[in-house]
């Protein structure tokens, strides 16, 4: 029996890394107009970072977490999501000291323990941005642009931005009171998770996919968020920086980030092509989170997107990168005499940074020029008995249709100048 990959993972593929690629490039190259620079955190990291962060009522915590003691007892998780980790080794690192205010940018595989679907694996890929060390209203603008950025540049054509904010510790207070006094008399008829919710957080029966849950959740037209002066305004700055921006929101909708240190500003694109669960990116900001980390008090703000929903949501356009130019060069071996000779010359041509590929399997000429085709080689350089006589390789141009013989001793540098020259 063939053992297969565990259900909820998929192995990547040539072309599937390609694609990732593009998102992971897209990624950080937008970032980096930004001002932001990337790190990387452990998969594995300690239970309590997001017991303390992300809150034991939520459904990450409670349901979806990789949660193992090793071998020494200590409590063990396979990181669920990003934030928690970028916040940790901030601390960790002293950026709160030398740094100040950090704009940083993640990548990398996430692990939750959810129901596989569509583009909700159990190992998926994830990248974030983190703004850490601001309470100014014009990071949370800033980097909810760059979202809309990133995602149009990955081919996410159509989106809808969803714009709320939860107010300040003391408005969610008030918050959470209002809304279970209009959620009571009719509590028997939410779903079973929602009673449980009800007294633990309230606020996640706002994004539950009941559609009883959900009815009685949005009944009212009016936002479930009760904000205080300084809360609005912070809101109306925001809305202000989007709107100078171009770009366009919905603050009409009724929504809630289900993870507890989400403060004030909050916010979901959703694409189309995703089914019901339609959020392709999201996040907010967390005033609260670096204090309770054991840090001081800063404010910060950041999002998060799963690339599989990415390139989901962009759907053929993620695949209409422009086709990559003819690069490197197949050596085409008449012979296993020759291979020593042709295995010398892919190494001198590889130190020089560029592609060399050879058949190790004594396949025909035509098999191996179909080789090269599939690797998209700009040039073939021929080895048969002629020209090991003459010294010189048969060079094939692919792309202009041209052929020159090419000396042994010439052939790395004359292949590094093509390589020099198609890169200026």
């Amino acid at each position: 029996m063939h053992i297969q990959a565990l259900r909820g993972t998929t192995d990547l593929l040539a072309p599937d890394v390609a694609r990732l690629a593009r998102v992971e490039r897209a990624a950080r190259r937008l970032a980096k107009c930004y001002g932001y620079q990337e790190l990387r955190t452990p998969i594995l990291e300690d239970a309590q970072l997001f017991l303390r962060a992300v809150g034991e009522t939520s459904d990450i915590v409670q349901k979806e977490m990789f949660r193992f003691k090793d071998r020494g007892e200590q409590d063990i998780v396979l990181r669920p999501e990003g934030t928690a980790s970028v916040v940790r080794a901030y601390l960790e690192h002293n950026l709160h000291k030398t740094e100040g205010f950090a704009r940083l940018l993640y990548l990398g595989p996430m692990f939750r323990a959810e129901r596989p679907q569509a583009g909700r694996l159990r190992q998926f890929h994830q990248y974030g941005v983190e703004a850490i060390g601001s309470h100014s209203p014009w990071v949370d603008a800033e980097a909810i642009v760059l979202c809309v950025e990133i995602l149009r540049a990955c081919g996410v054509k159509e989106l809808a931005v969803w714009l709320s904010s939860m107010g300040c510790r003391p408005d969610q207070e008030r918050s959470r009171a209002a809304l279970r006094e209009r959620l009571r008399p009719r509590l028997s008829t939410l779903c079973k998770e929602c009673q449980g919710r009800f007294e633990k957080n309230v606020f996640r029966v706002l994004d539950c996919k009941h559609p009883a849950c959900q009815e009685m959740a949005r009944t009212s037209a009016s936002s479930p968020f009760l904000l205080c002066g300084d809360c609005q305004t912070h809101f109306g700055t925001v809305r202000e920086g989007l709107t100078a921006a171009g770009v366009m929101f919905d603050d009409t909708k009724v929504f809630a980030r289900g993870l507890d240190y989400y403060t004030r500003t909050v916010f979901e694109v959703r694409a189309k092509g995703l089914g019901a669960q339609d959020a392709v990116a999201a996040g907010g900001r967390y005033d609260h989170l670096v204090e309770e980390l054991g840090g001081p008090s800063l404010g910060a703000f950041g999002f998060a997107a799963g690339m599989e929903r990415v390139l989901m949501a962009a759907g053929d356009a993620a695949a209409e990168a422009p086709a990559p130019a003819r690069q490197g060069v197949y050596l085409a071996v008449l012979g296993a005499a020759l291979m020593p000779q042709a295995f010398r010359l892919a190494q001198q041509v590889r130190a020089r940074g560029m592609l060399a590929v050879m058949d190790p399997e004594g396949k025909s000429l035509k098999a191996q020029l179909r080789e090269a085709d599939k690797w998209q080689c700009r040039f073939v350089a021929i080895l048969g008995e002629k020209e090991q006589q003459a010294q010189a390789l048969s060079v094939k141009d692919l792309e202009q249709g041209t052929q020159q013989a090419i000396a042994f001793d010439a052939f790395p540098e004359a292949m590094a100048q093509h390589a020099v020259h198609t890169q200026s």
